[in-house]
């Protein structure tokens, strides 16, 4: 029993050293050239394409590369990750984050520094005055670098973006 379950493996695995492999189909990807950090503005030389089975990519996955090129990152990616839609600054990565159509990006300058360490992409806090007044609720961590981005929805953009010109602002995490 066990030689001809040896017998077996062995065939099985000599036959698939013997296919084609250019029969494969793949897709090109866009990935990191090397580890990314927040807020890095991407260049020609910060990414690759390799070859993955096709429709085994990430939805949101990039296939150009000229598409990533100028995008700023949104938080940390290291070297080889799929570079997503997700990852990149836009006008539509509030919404994406949020679930909120109208939400907004505000920047936050935090008035303890040593948060923006603390802090990763897709995490929530709630931001607050100095006074303990809760200005937005539930705020989402889109770019976790000085000054930090937040998606948060619009109103409370506004809110948070006034207070943050006179107040010292908290981050509260959840």
């Amino acid at each position: 029993m066990r030689r001809a379950a040896a017998v077996s493996l062995l065939l099985c695995a000599t036959a698939l050293l013997l296919v084609d492999r250019s029969q494969v189909r793949t897709d090109a990807v866009v990935v990191a050239a090397h580890d990314l950090r927040p807020g890095q503005v991407l260049t020609a030389g910060d990414v690759a394409l390799t070859e993955v089975p096709a429709g085994s990519a990430l939805p949101g996955t990039l296939h150009e590369a000229a598409a990533a090129v100028g995008s700023t990152v949104s938080g940390a990616v290291t070297e080889g990750e799929a570079i997503t839609s997700t990852r990149l600054l836009s006008s539509r990565l509030p919404a994406a984050l949020t679930g909120d159509p109208r939400a907004r990006l505000v920047s936050v300058r935090p008035a303890d520094p040593a948060v923006t360490g603390l802090l990763r992409t897709g995490d929530v806090v709630d931001v607050v005055d100095e006074d303990a007044n809760v200005l937005a609720a539930g705020a989402v961590v889109a770019v976790p670098a000085e000054p930090i981005l937040l998606a948060v929805p619009e109103t409370a953009a506004r809110r948070v973006a006034a207070a943050g010109l006179v107040n010292a602002l908290t981050l509260v995490f959840h």
